[in-house]
């Protein structure tokens, strides 16, 4: 993958024996949340050598002093990683994944957590038995930041293994609960980096072409709502937007076998878009994306509703301009 140098510091030098598992943090004045996730991975039983890296992306709080003071009190354990510039959530992930050193790498954003002492140790023993398995993964409960229970468990899929097929319908896998077998990053395409809030489902997938995605049935670790967060602050409509852009690139890096699902699901997404923008009487681009969504897929696929899409979206647009309503 070609990609411009980046400048970051290492406050600590790599030393000590080689992880088993390297757990990847990423932060960005996350202050007050910080601690409660690198406290979550400290107070793992595990019998083999794990890493933190914690890669700070110029917090403007205090999150880098918190950083180093772990880093002190854990000396080969912890290790913190300084970015000269602020580079964003998505290059921020690649650069920091980069960093690990582990077989493994463990997701865990800043602001999460996990909640069970045994998780590295159950994940780890699943994939050190089982080499076809790319992705190993668990339910998560939905909180709030001051620990209120929205949802008791996600995804709401059965336990057991995915394929690529599963992954490319939808982003089941909740990024605390995962952990991968390191390098499938370095695979990820230059136009990862355009993407916005979509870190995590482009690795899923090309994990998911070298092998299969295991979901534990065990509840291990809280997603945490954060008010103006991406999840809960943007709205239906930006997801369907960032999906629709995903499924665009996508197709690039995945056998032509599966063209034909990625297209179908992409059309799902502009039908979506176009009846929330017709919501909001925004009448010309959900025509638009009625459009998309008609030419999307192949002829057959999604036929019956994206046709009641298109002729939904035309005939209000119609009426719109009619009643003498365009500027």
């Amino acid at each position: 993958m070609q990609k411009e140098p980046i400048s970051s510091q290492a406050s600590e030098a790599v030393s000590g024996p080689t992880p088993l598992v390297s757990v990847s943090i990423t932060a960005f004045n996350a202050e007050k949340l910080l601690p409660r996730a690198v406290d979550s991975v400290l107070r793992q039983r595990i019998d083999f050598p794990i890493e933190i890296v914690i890669a700070d992306d110029c917090s403007k709080d205090s999150t880098l002093h918190i950083a180093r003071n772990y880093q002190e009190r854990n000396p080969g354990v912890v290790r913190v990683v300084e970015r000269s510039r602020n580079l964003g959530i998505q290059r921020n992930t690649y650069e920091t994944l980069n960093e690990c050193r582990g077989k493994y790498i463990a997701w865990l954003d800043s602001d999460d957590y996990w909640t069970d002492p045994e998780k590295l140790t159950v994940q780890v023993q699943a994939l050190e038995a089982d080499p076809t398995i790319s992705v190993c993964c668990h339910f998560v409960r939905w909180v709030t930041p001051e620990g209120e229970v929205t949802r008791e468990k996600y995804p709401s899929i059965p336990a057991g293994r995915y394929g690529l097929e599963e992954v490319l319908r939808h982003n089941f896998v909740p990024t605390p609960s995962v952990i991968f077998r390191n390098g499938i990053q370095r695979s990820l395409p230059p136009w990862y980096f355009e993407l916005e809030s979509l870190s995590d489902w482009p690795i899923w997938v090309l994990a998911a072409l070298e092998g299969d995605v295991l979901l534990l049935e065990r509840v291990m670790a809280d997603y945490v709502l954060a008010p103006g967060s991406s999840m809960t602050s943007r709205g239906e409509l930006f997801w369907c937007r960032m999906d629709a852009e995903f499924y665009e690139k996508i197709e690039s890096i995945v056998p032509a076998r599966w063209h034909r699902l990625v297209r179908a699901e992409k059309g799902k997404r502009y039908e979506s878009m176009a009846w929330l923008l017709r919501k909001q009487g925004e009448f010309r681009a959900s025509r638009l994306a009625a459009l998309k969504a008609f030419r999307s897929p192949t002829l057959l696929d999604n036929f019956g509703s994206k046709t009641k899409s298109l002729l939904a979206a035309t005939l209000r647009e119609a009426q719109w301009r009619l009643r003498g309503q365009v500027s």
